[in-house]
């Protein structure tokens, strides 16, 4: 008889073919993203270090600036090839609720693309290179207007169910969640329209629907499955209408 999972659900793991083979996935695929990822580091390192010579105090100045050079082209490319592995095998979740467990095909991919993605992001926040997070960003799934904002300390947690409009910015340390963990794991897509501010440390969970024409003040929560009404102002937590946005 098999043993029951968190609240009577499917257990989260067990000694089955399935459990035991992606969890093995789970090791192989983002080692072997982040080992190609290391590959045209480690090559660039190998031919130019044989050109320095440690007697000459010019190359012994140079050096340093070779290794943040060496450092940088290492954030590049441990962020576009795990990435490109996102994009390409199609690491993402399908809405709706999703059972607890390594055996469900939903459960196995959010777990993936996490690990696919969360080490990029924090090693994005060391500098802040907004094009090269943008690009991330845009190969992990977000759709983003061409003309929208983000700061570089935003929190998008499941970027293949959100979806930002033109002219739409978001403040620093927003935080925009796809999935929530209740009795099973639900995702559902969070779209924010066009022209609408996002205030600072503003948190929005699942099936939020931000329409045109909102601002949402800081530390706001808006809640899972939430309207906001187009050209309305919203704040506190959880987020209420407190007016009307103002025309600039």
């Amino acid at each position: 008889m098999a043993r029951e999972g968190y609240r009577s659900g499917m257990e989260k793991y067990d000694f089955s073919f399935t459990s035991i083979s992606r969890i093995i996935l789970l090791f192989l695929i983002p080692f072997t993203a982040y080992s190609l990822g290391l590959l045209p580091c480690f090559a660039s390192f190998i031919f130019f270090y044989r050109f320095f010579d440690f007697g000459n105090v010019l190359h012994i100045i140079i050096f340093p600036f070779f290794l943040v050079a060496e450092f940088l082209l290492f954030i590049v490319c441990e962020s576009i090839v795990p990435g490109i592995f996102i994009k390409i095998f199609r690491i993402r979740c399908e809405e709706g609720e999703h059972e607890l467990s390594i055996k469900d095909k939903n459960f196995f991919k959010l777990a993936l693309h996490a690990m696919l993605y969360r080490p990029p992001l924090m090693l994005l926040a060391i500098f802040k290179l907004l094009p090269l997070r943008m690009l991330f960003l845009k190969l992990a799934g977000l759709k983003i207007g061409k003309t929208s904002l983000i700061p570089g300390t935003e929190i998008i947690y499941d970027p293949y169910v959100t979806e930002i409009g033109e002219q739409t910015l978001l403040g620093g340390y927003v935080k925009i969640a796809g999935h929530v963990v209740e009795d099973k794991l639900i995702i559902k897509k969070v779209k924010i329209g066009n022209n609408c501010l996002i205030g600072l440390d503003t948190v929005i969970f699942p099936g939020a629907v931000i329409e045109d024409d909102v601002t949402i003040g800081a530390k706001s929560l808006v809640l899972k499955n939430q309207v906001l009404k187009k050209g309305k102002m919203y704040g506190g937590v959880p987020a209420k209408e407190i007016g009307e946005k103002r025309e600039r």
